[in-house]
């Protein structure tokens, strides 16, 4: 008895771990770029497209485009110059691919306001295969 709780005790925290680990590691290249300028974070290899007219910073090799990653985190700006030397940050967006977001039982957006609901950017003008959650108030 006493070693199954034990063998429990230890998949908890073995899991526990390992998804800190993957949590660290998803948020540590969009973190490291803050302070960044649109223009500056294109000079590193960043694609920057204006998206619903704001610029959207991606990292490199990465696109919403092909639909190829399962999962991205993207810098947004307030401008729609992607070449803007100056602009406020306004935080970060994470998009999840429709697949992943629908499969995985719809998670909430705790930080963006009104809805508080991923949105399903297949409806927009973009008609990309994402579900896009704002890091930020996003009501204006």
């Amino acid at each position: 008895m006493i070693r199954k709780h034990f063998l429990t005790l230890a998949l908890v925290v073995l899991g526990g771990l390992g998804l800190a680990v993957a949590l660290g590691s998803t948020v540590a290249q969009p973190a490291a770029a803050r302070g960044n300028s649109p223009a500056q974070l294109g000079d590193q290899g960043w694609a920057c497209p204006v998206l619903l007219g704001f610029v959207h910073c991606l990292p490199p090799g990465t696109s919403l485009k092909d639909a190829s990653s399962p999962s991205l985190t993207a810098l947004v700006f307030d401008t729609d110059n992607p070449n803007a030397t100056e602009a406020a940050f306004l935080g970060m967006e994470h998009v999840l691919r429709a697949d992943v977001f629908e499969k995985g039982g719809r998670p909430p957006c705790p930080q963006d306001p009104p809805t508080f609901e991923y949105r399903d950017l297949r409806t927009t003008d973009l008609n990309i295969p994402y579900y896009a959650c704002h890091r930020y108030d996003s009501s204006f």
